[in-house]
């Protein structure tokens, strides 16, 4: 029945990504107010066991954690362990706890946001039980889902979020009342945590799959029709960027062998991992030029 719940649920969300943030892209808040607008980011994401988006994030540089993507939810919610982790307390009074910086990897960064310290239930369920096979740290909701323009293509390992120039408002605070007594469905739905934790003290917790990150370059690149494969942009701090990797610069060789599309590239690099030596021999101009990578780790 758990599995059936989360399987619909991701289902709705994926629903509301694809017709809910396209609408909002078209309200406007003003040009020039922040670099990233209109800048498209390659985002790496996990497709957990119970069908959920996974990215990691950074949190006031902190990190990084995994958070789902669910635009059903209305709002940024960071677990209350992952807070205790890096320090971030609910406010005394109020209802939002202001965040800093929220850095998706990828590229994507956002300053003074506000969230939610807080376990719902479905973060509490799914932990319990081991279900999406890996921990989950919180959830970027809709305030945060809003901002960008996502696309999706479970044939590729990345998703492609685009900075829009659009600021949601936040979702409006339960009064006090509201909070002490919440309506009966919310009561239901609150004890659905609790009761995974209790399940899982019978069934056990299904084991978390370790995973090595793959080893992070720093280079965003596209094939033209010959399938040559040039670099679109290189990341700031990046290793490709201190050794000296440039936009416009076309790859020839990874590790000595010639690189046949993309698609080739991405093959020679699927095993690669942080700390690891890389060779790029790229076409710069009319000159071959060589240069030696140390992989590190995206987020």
């Amino acid at each position: 029945m758990i599995h059936k719940l989360v399987g619909v649920a991701a289902a709705f969300g994926l629903v509301a990504i694809a017709a809910g943030i396209a609408t909002q892209a078209q309200e406007k808040v003003g040009a020039g107010k922040d670099p990233q607008i209109g800048r498209a980011f390659r985002v790496p994401y996990r497709l957990t066991d119970t069908n959920h988006f996974l990215v990691r994030v950074r949190i006031n540089g902190k990190g990084p954690f995994n958070f789902l993507v669910d635009s059903g939810a209305p709002a940024l919610y960071v677990a209350t362990e992952t807070a205790a982790k890096i320090g971030l307390k609910a406010p005394e009074k109020g209802f939002w706890t202001p965040i800093e910086s929220l850095e998706i990897e990828g590229g994507a960064k956002l300053e003074h946001v506000k969230g939610r310290v807080e376990d719902p239930f479905q973060l509490v369920g799914m932990n319990a039980l081991g279900l999406p096979g890996a921990s989950i740290d919180g959830i970027l909701g809709f305030t945060i889902l809003a901002r960008f323009k996502l696309e999706i293509d479970l044939t590729q390992d990345r998703m492609t979020w685009t900075r829009l120039d659009f600021v949601p408002a936040d979702p409006p605070v339960p009064d006090d009342d509201a909070r002490k007594n919440p309506p009966l469905e919310m009561q239901v739905m609150g004890a659905l945590g609790p009761l995974a934790k209790g399940l899982a003290l019978f069934i056990g917790k299904q084991p978390e799959e370790k995973l090595e990150p793959r080893g992070f370059l720093g280079v965003e690149w596209s094939e033209d029709a010959s399938k040559a494969v040039a670099i679109r942009r290189v990341l700031p701090d990046s290793p490709a960027g201190a050794a000296g990797i440039l936009a416009g610069d076309v790859v020839l060789r990874i590790d000595g062998k010639p690189v046949d599309g993309v698609k080739g590239a991405r093959e020679a690099l699927a095993s690669l991992r942080r700390n690891r030596d890389v060779e790029l021999t790229v076409k710069r101009g009319g000159d071959e030029k060589s240069f030696k990578l140390k992989a590190g780790e995206g987020l």
